[in-house]
C-alpha cells in the first residue's frame, strides 16, 4: 500500500515497476551486459596510452550514458493506484468541541484557529480540492456540513468521533467516498469506541487520514474532575461536598478551593495537590442558608501559568426549599427525660414531625404531636398501609409485651422493604433477642445472664459499672461522620464534643454486626474485647437501623447554658438520617449529575401506590419550567421493563435552573398533594468534559487511522498529505503507469554524465 507518489526506489522494492513495451527486466539487464562489453572493446585501442584505472572509467561513464538512454528509450513506467481526479469525493471532519479552544499551540495560538489557518488560510484544502471533490463538516456531539472556515466556532459541550464518523457515511451513501479527513485533539468523551467503526470503513475500503492538534502533555493545569452533593437537604442541615481534582504540575503545592453563592463567600479551605495525573477528592462542609433553589460555584484558584482556566470553576445546585416534613413514629415505655428532651429538640424543626405514643401507666397512654384525631387512636399501626406513612420508627424503653408477632414482622418489613429507619434507645427488653427487632439493631441482643458480672443490670443501677458517668469517645467513623458533626472544622468539632458533659449508664449489648458502624464508644467498659457501643448504625434492606444505648442525652441540655443547641443539633441530625432515606410515593431521578446546553435530560419517575409497591397503572405529566418561566407539559410513559418506572426527556437548551413538577393524576383524586405530585430540579451549567484530560489523544487517532487503512499526521506535517491520499488505495481508485522516462531528474542526470564524460576525456588528451 502506497501512502505518497511512489518513486523508482519504492516502485523497485514492491515490484510495481515494467517498461511500457513489453521488454522484461531479464533482457533489460543482459542489454545492460552487452553495452558494458561493447564499450569495452571500444576502448582496447585508444588515441593515447591510458592506465587501467582511466579506462574503467572511461568505460564506466560510456556505458551508464548509453544504459540511461536505452532505459528511457524503454519507456519505463511504475504501476501504482490513483483516484480519479474529480470522480471521487473527501469528507473533511473538523472537530469544533470546546477543547479545541484551547490555546496551548505556539504563540498562544487556539487549536481551532491552527486548523482554520491550515485549512483555509494556507490552501491545504484547495491543494486537496484538485484531485477530489470536498464535502465539509464540523461535529462535536452532532454533525453538520460547513461552507468554510466561518462555520466553525460553536465550542460543543461533547466530541463524539463515533457519531461524526456514521453522520458522514449516512450523508454520502451512493456516492464514490475515496477517503475522510479527521481533524481532532482525540479528545472524544462519547461512550463508543470510534475503532469499530473505523475498522467497517476499512472493510469497506474508505481510509481515514487523522490529524492530531494540540499538545500530547499539557504542563501546567488544575481541573475539576467532578463534584458530589446532595440535590435536596433538610433545612438547617450540614452536608458534604466532594470535589475530585487532577492536575499537571503542581505536586504538593497548596491551593485554595472555595464555594461562593454571586459574590458572596460561603466556604473555602486550602488543599493540597496530590500525585500528578492522579485524581483526589476532597471534601466541604456546607449549610444552605435560605429555604430555596440555591446555585453554588465551586472555585480552585487559579494559577498564573496555567494552561486551561475553564476547568477552575464548576456550578452545583443544592434544593433546600421546605419540604414536608418528615414523619417519626416515637413508641415511648414511659414518661423520662430521655423521651422530653428528644421531644424538646425537635418541636421547631419544620422537617420532622414526631408523633408518639407514651405509655404513662397500665393501660394507659398519651399521643402528642399526631395530624389527626384518629392517628394513633388504637395504638401501634396494625396494617401496613398504616404503618408506612411513616419514614422512620423510635423505640423508647418498651416491653415487647407490647407487640403482637404480626406487628413485629411489620416493623420488619418497615425497614427491609418500605425503605424506613428504625432507632431503638435506652434499655432494651431482652425478649426481644428472638424477634425480628433483633435482626434489624446493628448490635447484637444478648440475655443478661450470658452478660459477664459487671455488664449486667444495665442503665437501671446508678452504683453498677454500667451505670457510672463517663464521657464517651468519637470513634474515626464518628469523628467524620456528619451524623455527629457539631462544626464543619475539624478541631472546633473536637473541642465541643470535649467540652459535652458525662453521660451516665450504658446497656451492654452484644458485638457489632459485620457491616455495622460504632460512631461513639464507651471509653472503658468493652464486652468481648469491644468497646461497647453508645451509637451505632448499619443498613438493613432497603432502610437504616441505629442503637443509642444509653438514656441519658439529655445531660448534654440540661448541663449546658441554656441557649447552647448541641443537643437539639444531634437528635435533629440523628432522625433526619433515620427518615430521609425511606422513599417517598413519587420519587423523581435524573441519568446524570450535571448537565450542559444541549445535552437531553431523561427523567426517571419511580411510583409506588398505597402499600408502597411499584404502581404500573399511573397516568403522569411532567411539567418543566425552563431559566425563562417557559412552561412545557409532556406525558411520561412507563418502561415496560421496570414496576412503577415512569420515564420523559428533553433537550437543556440553556444554561439556568429548571423545575420540574411530575402529576400522578391517578392518584390526585383520592390522595394527599405530597403523593399525586413531586417537585425537582436541576442546574446545567457550564461543561466541564472537554476540559478533563484534554490533551492530544495521539494513540486513538492513530488507531483510527490504521484500522481503516489510513494514516496520521500530525498539523505541522500536513504538507505531504495531499499526495498521500492521493496514492493510498481506496473502493474507487484506478490502476494507473506513471512514465518516468520523463522525469527531469533523469535528463538532468544524463545531462550530467555526458558533461563529466567530456571533460575527463578532454583532460586525458582523448578525441
Amino acid at each position: 500500500m502506497q501512502y505518497t507518489e511512489p518513486t523508482l526506489l519504492t516502485a523497485l522494492q514492491e515490484g510495481n515497476f515494467s517498461f511500457a513495451y513489453g521488454i522484461s527486466p531479464y533482457l533489460f539487464g543482459l542489454l545492460v551486459v552487452l553495452i558494458v562489453i561493447g564499450v569495452w572493446f571500444t576502448y582496447a585501442r585508444t588515441t593515447r596510452p591510458v592506465s587501467t584505472g582511466w579506462k574503467t572509467l572511461f568505460v564506466s561513464l560510456r556505458s551508464l550514458v548509453l544504459i540511461l538512454l536505452l532505459f528511457c528509450l524503454l519507456r519505463p513506467v511504475i504501476t501504482t493506484t490513483q483516484v480519479s481526479p474529480q470522480e471521487t469525493y473527501l469528507a473533511v471532519l473538523i472537530d469544533d468541541s470546546q477543547s479545541m479552544s484551547i490555546t496551548d499551540l505556539a504563540d498562544a495560538q487556539s487549536r481551532r484557529s491552527a486548523v482554520t489557518s491550515a485549512l483555509f488560510e494556507n490552501g491545504l484544502l484547495d491543494e486537496l480540492s484538485e484531485s477530489f471533490q470536498i464535502r465539509s463538516f464540523r461535529f462535536d456531539k452532532a454533525t453538520e456540513r460547513i461552507a468554510g472556515g466561518d462555520g466553525l466556532g460553536k465550542d460543543g459541550t461533547t466530541s463524539s468521533i463515533e457519531q461524526a464518523l456514521q453522520y458522514v457515511d449516512d450523508q454520502l451513501n451512493g456516492l464514490p467516498l475515496g477517503g475522510v479527513v479527521l481533524i481532532s485533539d482525540g479528545a472524544d468523551n462519547s461512550e463508543i469506541d470510534p475503532g469499530i467503526i473505523a475498522q467497517e470503513f476499512g472493510a469497506r475500503q474508505i481510509p481515514i487520514f487523522t490529524v492530531g492538534v494540540g499538545q500530547e502533555n499539557i504542563p501546567q493545569d488544575i481541573g475539576i474532575v467532578d463534584v458530589t452533593a446532595a440535590k435536596t437537604v433538610l433545612e438547617g442541615s450540614v452536608f458534604n461536598i466532594s470535589v475530585a481534582l487532577n492536575h499537571q504540575g503542581y505536586e504538593g503545592q497548596e491551593v485554595q478551593l472555595s464555594i461562593s453563592e454571586g459574590d458572596t463567600l460561603v466556604e473555602s479551605d486550602v488543599v493540597t495537590m496530590g500525585v500528578e495525573g492522579v485524581a483526589r477528592r476532597f471534601e466541604l462542609e456546607l449549610t444552605p442558608e435560605r429555604p430555596e433553589l440555591i446555585v453554588y460555584e465551586l472555585a480552585v484558584e487559579l494559577q498564573t501559568d496555567e494552561i486551561i482556566t475553564e476547568n477552575n470553576r464548576y456550578q452545583f445546585l443544592v434544593d433546600n426549599r421546605e419540604k414536608p416534613a418528615l414523619d417519626i413514629l416515637y413508641i415511648e415505655g414511659h414518661p423520662r427525660n430521655e423521651y422530653k428532651f428528644i421531644r424538646r429538640a425537635v418541636e421547631d424543626d419544620k422537617s420532622l414531625r414526631l408523633a408518639t405514643y407514651l405509655q404513662t401507666g397500665p393501660e394507659k397512654y398519651y399521643r402528642q404531636g399526631i395530624a389527626s384525631a384518629t392517628e394513633l387512636s388504637s395504638g401501634f399501626p396494625r396494617d401496613r398501609e398504616s404503618l408506612y406513612q411513616y419514614e422512620a420508627i423510635i423505640l423508647g424503653d418498651i416491653e415487647k409485651t407490647f407487640f403482637n408477632n404480626d406487628q413485629l414482622q411489620m416493623i420488619d418489613d418497615f425497614v427491609a422493604e418500605r425503605g424506613g429507619g428504625l432507632l431503638m434507645s435506652g434499655m432494651v427488653d431482652e425478649e426481644f433477642v428472638s424477634t425480628p427487632i433483633a435482626d434489624i439493631l446493628p448490635v447484637t441482643l444478648v440475655e443478661e445472664g450470658f452478660l459477664p458480672a459487671q455488664l449486667r443490670g444495665g442503665i437501671r443501677r446508678g452504683d453498677h459499672p454500667t451505670g457510672e458517668l463517663y464521657f464517651p469517645r468519637l470513634t474515626t467513623n464518628g469523628e467524620f461522620s456528619p451524623l455527629l458533626r457539631l462544626s464543619s472544622d475539624d478541631s472546633e468539632n473536637l473541642n465541643k464534643w470535649r467540652a459535652l458533659p458525662e453521660l451516665q449508664g450504658v446497656y451492654a449489648s452484644g458485638r457489632i454486626k459485620p457491616g455495622a458502624s460504632v460512631l461513639l464508644e464507651h471509653p472503658l467498659l468493652q464486652y468481648q474485647n469491644q468497646a461497647l457501643p453508645i451509637i451505632a448504625s448499619q443498613r438493613y434492606g432497603s432502610g437504616r437501623s441505629m442503637a443509642v444505648t444509653t438514656a441519658s442525652t439529655w445531660r448534654w441540655q440540661m448541663m449546658m447554658p441554656s441557649e447552647d443547641q448541641t443537643h437539639e443539633i444531634l437528635w435533629r441530625q440523628l432522625l433526619r438520617w433515620l427518615a430521609v432515606s425511606a422513599p417517598e410515593r413519587i420519587t423523581v431521578a435524573f441519568d446524570r449529575e450535571f448537565y450542559n446546553v444541549g445535552d437531553e435530560v431523561n427523567v426517571i419517575a419511580t411510583i409506588l401506590n398505597e402499600e408502597y409497591e411499584p404502581d404500573n397503572n399511573a397516568t403522569l405529566w411532567m411539567q418543566t419550567n425552563d431559566p425563562q418561566d417557559q412552561v412545557s407539559d409532556v406525558p411520561m410513559e412507563w418502561d415496560i421493563e421496570q414496576d412503577g418506572v415512569y420515564r420523559a426527556s428533553f433537550v437543556a437548551a440553556e444554561e439556568g435552573v429548571f423545575s420540574l413538577l411530575v402529576d400522578v393524576a391517578s392518584a390526585a383524586a383520592d390522595a394527599s398533594i405530597d403523593s399525586s405530585e413531586k417537585r425537582a430540579a436541576f442546574v446545567v451549567t457550564p461543561s466541564l468534559r472537554e476540559y478533563t484530560n484534554a490533551e492530544l489523544d495521539r494513540g486513538l487517532l492513530a488507531r483510527i487511522a490504521s484500522a481503516s487503512g489510513g494514516r496520521y499526521f500530525d498539523l505541522a506535517s500536513t504538507a505531504s498529505m495531499s499526495e498521500a491520499i492521493e496514492f493510498t488505495p481506496n473502493a474507487y481508485s484506478r490502476e494507473v503507469q506513471i512514465d518516468l522516462w520523463d522525469q527531469p531528474w533523469l535528463l538532468a542526470l544524463l545531462i550530467l554524465l555526458l558533461c563529466v564524460d567530456w571533460i575527463v576525456r578532454r583532460m586525458r588528451g582523448l578525441s
